[in-house]
């Protein structure tokens, strides 16, 4: 099946005028998720001949459909106006203004007045992200051909946006009808359902609709986890989820291991190809955006694909890493030391500054030195006041 393409299709990038003169030759990309197809719409809007080849017959059908969560954090602007300088248009479904933490004997609720913790995006179906996102491509001038089984070992590839590179992590998840709140969203963290980097959600599509989900560590001995999300939905969820309002399931795999170099035998890679996914919660929506941005830029400008990535978010890779060594630390002790005070509100925006910090960058580097001192509570209780500001 092939889209054809539009050649009348609008150019925005400010860049072209300079480089409306150079020869544009066809540009061949592998996959058709976000990454690869915002490659395409870059390209395309530049003038070049692009083909994006996509193994499934339709759009998006790797997925079933399910939101995932476009974080609002890890960049100084908000995510919709960063993303959208990347020249595609954010198709969003909820502004999320609370996210409610629940750790053994604490909660803590980080919230949005004027800025939302984040938006909710819909993955897979007929009105997912990647459905609009190939649109959008196709109206710019790029061909997906679809059924075009995909081998990058045999085949010269420009770009290559395949996805899940080596799994790390296996998920699974059920989708139910009810009433919820989609503003809001619940993230639980049990060391005896999840014991290591895995974590359990409540995620609403609408008021209508709920994903629930559970995911771990590959190989991690002892952890059935559909055993555990039946044990967990029984904990936590007695109230909000029945049984026999489920509508169906998925299973879901991520890879995240970021590369000293993403460009293999002349073929830049991009998004979770690349393993461009944070280490602590696999956001990754985000980083498949910029990187397929970075990688039509590099050949639109003839610039070096690793240093656009690696000067964007390779501190930020550094960062959500450091972050996990100490989360993981904090939950094989059963966060006891974060046990005080019930609840713990933390305002979106002075996270934000936080997170961007160099009192960041200097208590996680710093760990390595204190982590003796992460069993003391009252020492926890002061790092907590000092660096969050809570009180």
């Amino acid at each position: 099946m092939k889209l054809e393409k539009n050649r009348e299709g609008p150019m925005f990038l400010k860049e072209i005028n300079i480089f409306k003169e150079m020869e544009k030759g066809k540009i061949k990309i592998a996959g058709a998720g976000l990454a690869g197809l915002t490659a395409a719409i870059n390209l395309a809007k530049a003038g070049f001949e692009v083909e994006v080849h996509e193994k499934c017959s339709k759009i998006g059908d790797h997925y079933k459909e399910n939101p995932q969560m476009l974080p609002n954090w890890f960049y100084k602007e908000d995510v919709i106006e960063e993303l959208e300088r990347c020249n595609v248009k954010i198709k969003w479904l909820n502004r999320i203004n609370e996210v409610r933490v629940y750790l053994p004997r604490q909660e803590i609720v980080f919230y949005g007045e004027k800025t939302p913790v984040g938006y909710t995006v819909l993955r897979g179906g007929e009105n997912s992200f990647e459905k609009d996102l190939a649109r959008q491509a196709v109206e710019a001038g790029a061909m997906i051909i679809t059924d075009s089984p995909v081998n990058v070992r045999k085949e010269n590839f420009d770009i290559i946006a395949t996805g899940l590179g080596k799994p790390i992590t296996v998920g699974y998840g059920r989708v139910y009808k009810g009433e919820f709140n989609p503003e809001k969203a619940k993230v639980f963290f049990d060391p005896s359902l999840t014991p290591t980097v895995g974590y359990c959600y409540l995620f609403p599509h609408s008021q209508n609709v709920v994903t629930v989900k559970i995911s771990r560590l590959i190989g991690e001995e002892g952890v059935n986890i559909r055993e555990n999300f039946e044990k967990f939905k029984e904990k936590f969820l007695k109230d909000e989820i029945k049984e026999k309002n489920f509508l169906y399931e998925f299973g879901s795999l991520r890879s995240f291991d970021i590369p000293k170099s993403a460009i293999i035998n002349n073929s830049l890679i991009i998004g979770e190809a690349a393993g461009f996914q944070d280490e602590l919660f696999r956001f990754g929506m985000r980083y498949a955006i910029l990187s397929g941005y970075f990688a039509a830029k590099s050949i639109i400008e003839g610039l070096n694909y690793d240093n656009l990535w690696q000067g964007r978010f390779m501190k930020e890779f550094q960062r959500t890493g450091k972050t996990k060594k100490i989360f993981v630390d904090l939950k094989k002790q059963g966060f006891n030391v974060l046990s005080g005070e019930p609840e713990l509100f933390v305002d979106i925006e002075k996270f934000k500054k936080l997170w961007l910090s160099r009192k960041a960058d200097f208590l996680l580097t710093s760990y390595p030195i204190y982590k003796s001192l992460l069993l003391n509570r009252g020492f926890m209780k002061i790092v907590l006041k000092a660096f969050l500001k809570l009180n």
